[in-house]
């Protein structure tokens, strides 16, 4: 069974329902990868690596990865910190606005927490947000954590997923963000990201900057215009099917990924595996929330 550690901050996710009315469940853009991964390649082994409270939230969120079949052999327990809360409204356009409650969370602390390395894996995954939460010192510990698994021949991947609340300023987020491109061996540019942090207005502008980086496998999500990729093959343009029902945009780039990865990892090639993960995020903007339910994906989408 291939292994897969994706790392990052899974947090309380409250969506308004109405006026006076909240839904509650988790989420977290590497999380949300973790679950389309699991669910569309239920073969794969997936842990996510993280650290938690001690409160019933904290709990809570256990008993929901177990029921995504999420292993949770790398979540650790962080005593005097709890969950990151989010609060997400989306208008009549499927676009959300967000309030976020996640400084000093437990995830802030996974690195000083984490007892055991995970080890004898095939793929590690971690986004710009999974950097950006850390302090200096344990992000030195992530890339320490990174280059190791490297050398053992574990893939690396990575999505910028640029949050510019997370970073001091934009020159800092520009270093890590580079940092972190340099030892992908896929990445997951996106055209948003990447105009809001480098300036960058076009897909050459992207993959003109990404080059020297030497990223074996680069997919650029570039909205309706399509799935842009480059690797030893060549480059392709991947075109993607509207959607006009679109409800909710939320984790769309986040199933997208989990979507793709599970592709790949079951012997897919880079096109197939674009259009596979284009169906499901096509799938999931069409329902409310970051996690759609299990059986609403299964009915569009036969797992891989």
């Amino acid at each position: 069974m291939k292994r897969v550690v994706i790392f990052g901050e899974c947090m309380v996710e409250l969506v308004s329902t109405s006026a006076t009315e909240l839904k509650k469940s988790f989420a977290g853009d590497t999380y949300n990868t973790a679950v389309y991964l699991k669910r569309n390649a239920p073969g794969l082994s997936v842990s996510y690596l993280t650290a938690i409270g001690e409160d019933f939230l904290s709990n809570e969120l256990l008993f929901a990865m177990g029921d995504e079949q999420i292993n949770t052999d790398h979540v650790y327990r962080c005593s005097k910190r709890n969950l990151g809360l989010y609060m997400v409204r989306t208008d009549k356009y499927g676009e959300r606005t967000f309030a976020y409650w996640r400084d000093g969370s437990a995830a802030t602390q996974t690195l000083n927490v984490m007892s055991q390395a995970p080890d004898n894996i095939e793929m590690f995954y971690f986004s710009g947000i999974s950097v950006a939460i850390l302090d200096v010192e344990q992000r030195e510990k992530l890339f320490d954590l990174i280059n190791a698994l490297r050398s053992s021949g574990c893939r690396i991947v990575f999505d910028p997923n640029y949050r510019p609340r997370l970073w001091r300023d934009q020159q800092e987020a520009q270093e890590w963000m580079d940092k972190s491109y340099q030892v992908a061996d896929i990445a997951f540019p996106g055209g948003d990201d990447h105009l809001a942090l480098y300036g960058h207005t076009n897909a050459d502008d992207v993959l003109a900057h990404l080059a020297p980086f030497g990223i074996g496998e680069v997919v650029m999500k570039n909205g309706a215009v399509g799935v842009h990729i480059v690797n030893h093959e060549g480059q392709f343009i991947v075109p993607v099917q509207t959607v006009t029902n679109v409800v909710d945009t939320t984790a769309a780039g986040d199933a997208f990924n989990g979507g793709y990865l599970a592709a790949r990892l079951s012997g897919k090639n880079v096109t197939e595996s674009a259009s596979f993960g284009a169906m499901v995020a096509g799938t999931v903007i069409q329902h409310p929330g970051a996690i759609i339910p299990a059986d609403t994906l299964r009915k569009a989408v036969t797992p891989l």
